[in-house]
């Protein structure tokens, strides 16, 4: 492989992309080292200001790569546009709204915001809590902040229910915009814009335009369907070579890793088990009414996760995820009322522990076994190998670094008591910030299709850093979505340890747009 150089897992094989620029950054030194310079000391690059421009004098979609600034083109458009919001609320002023797809994505334009402009700015996160607020409560908002930073959820909420007009909005900012194309709270507010006499000024920043692929004849036809809908055009800089200056351009491998071939037989058995259960509950004739529940619903995602997770990383990870599957499965069985859905359950978690005893069979479920891995797992061992980076003499040793967080790798509670869990986290809380021993250049990402892959892949590369000293600089943990309730808490505190290089490695279930700067995304 070359060197460092961002370097994208398919499914045929390992997609690599690494920037082609060095994992230090625009600055000499290690990043720790940059945090001198202060961050509120920005000069507008060039496309920033023709973009500028653009969305002053008319609704203006932003077109830009990922790091190229989207945001703090949002905010200098909010300050151009400020005098409209510094006047009193109750005497006609109006208000500039900067809306988000998910809460943990508040916080980062708040930061924004704050960082490069004088305003008052309010962030508005949890529907549940904002949703029961008065009318009252929410004028005290506005007439104490002038920018208001909120969920696409939050937002819907506020303008169904009166409590602001889309005439009280001088600027209306969609961060990702591309999600108006599909049923989403975004489009559903542009809706309301069609029967307001005075509309906002809109700006959408997106870095993924079309949301999916197309066949390149639909490419115009799919981007005049967003412009539609946001009443605005679709805008990039028209210099790209000064552009890509400032971006990063990815250098790109494909890894092809072969099939995987088990001589014990027991992926073979494996899968066939598997497709068999599925087939069984697949034929049960299950009448299911519009009102009821699906019996057969947890058991076949259960099995497709379980199925999956063998498919992609192999036997020693199916046997991982089947131990988890099983804990969950005695909380639901506990819980469960009805006679059908328990049998269901019984089923599984039956079927789960007979996974378990063919996989000991074959290997010991206490250490990692290599034989018992797919080539794409191989292969991702080999690049994460050639990314050591050089050690800090002053510690001796790196093994409680690869031990933290060990009873805590799945947000599923390994025990029946959450409480229990929550103790345990606060013990080891001091442990999880001490500082590595390594220089940590590596940063990367891997994104995988499903929650469990993200969940055992994890697993798996720590138990890997405890056999293999070449991998023991390794750090890593997972997030699984965007996810609001229990997890959200969880997934925000591994954000910012991924981005402070608490952690080094994060497999994630899902694609975040702003990720930190990554020097490998697999």
């Amino acid at each position: 492989m070359k060197s460092p150089a961002l370097q994208p897992l398919s499914m045929a094989g390992l997609q690599l992309m690494t920037p082609a620029s060095s994992p230090m950054g625009p600055f000499f030194g290690l990043p720790w080292q940059q945090e001198a310079i202060h961050d509120n000391i920005y000069t507008p690059r060039k496309y920033q200001v023709e973009l500028l421009e653009a969305a002053l004098d008319h609704n203006t979609i932003v077109c830009l790569n990922t790091g190229s600034g989207k945001t703090f083109i949002a905010v200098l458009l909010t300050k151009e546009l400020s005098y409209q919001i510094r006047g009193d609320f109750s005497r006609n002023g109006k208000r500039t709204v900067f809306l988000v797809n998910s809460a943990n994505q508040v916080a980062q334009q708040v930061s924004a915001v704050r960082t490069h402009s004088d305003l008052k700015v309010g962030e508005y996160s949890n529907l549940e809590v904002n949703a029961s607020w008065t009318k009252e409560r929410w004028n005290q908002e506005f007439t104490k902040h002038q920018v208001l930073i909120m969920t696409c959820y939050v937002a819907l909420n506020v303008l169904k229910n009166g409590y602001l007009s889309l005439s009280d909005i001088n600027l209306l900012v969609f961060d990702e915009c591309h999600l108006a194309i599909l049923d989403h709270p975004y489009r559903e507010i542009m809706k309301l814009c069609e029967n307001c006499p005075s509309c906002p000024r809109i700006l959408g920043l997106t870095a993924s335009i079309l949301n999916g692929k197309c066949d390149p004849e639909e490419l115009e036809e799919k981007i005049q369907k967003l412009e539609k809908i946001l009443k605005s055009n679709a805008e990039t800089a028209t210099d790209l070579v000064v552009l890509d200056r400032y971006t990063s351009q990815p250098c790109e491998i494909v890894v092809d890793c072969g099939p995987f071939t088990d001589r014990s037989g027991l992926y073979e058995r494996l899968l066939m088990e598997l497709e068999e259960a599925l087939n069984f509950i697949n034929d049960c004739n299950i009448s299911v009414h519009s009102k009821e529940r699906d019996s057969t619903l947890i058991s076949k995602q259960i099995l497709s996760d379980c199925r999956a997770v063998l498919v992609v990383l192999g036997p020693w990870c199916a046997d991982k995820v089947a131990g988890m599957m099983v804990r969950e499965l005695q909380k639901y069985i506990k819980h469960e009322q009805e006679e059908l859905h328990r049998k269901f359950l019984l089923f599984t978690d039956t079927f789960l522990r007979k996974i378990h005893a063919l996989c000991e069979e074959h290997f010991s479920p206490a250490s990692l076994d290599l034989k018992f891995v797919t080539p794409k797992v191989i292969k991702l061992l080999e690049i994460l190998r050639k990314y050591k980076p050089y050690e800090r003499q002053q510690f001796e040793s790196v093994e409680w670094y690869n031990n933290r967080n060990q009873d805590n790798y799945v947000s599923w509670s390994d025990s029946e008591d959450d409480d229990e869990d929550e103790e345990i986290e606060e013990k080891e809380k001091p442990e999880t910030n001490f500082p590595s021993p390594f220089t940590n250049i590596l940063c990367g990402i891997i994104f995988v299709e499903r929650r469990y892959t993200a969940v055992v892949l994890n697993r798996l590369i720590k138990e890997a850093g405890k056999q293999d000293p070449e991998l023991a600089y390794i750090s890593s943990n997972f997030i699984t979505g965007h996810g609001i309730g229990k997890n959200q808490p969880r997934n925000k505190q591994m954000e910012a340890e991924f981005r402070k290089q608490e952690e080094n490695i994060d497999p994630m279930f899902n694609l975040k747009e702003e990720q930190g700067h990554p020097s490998l995304i697999i």
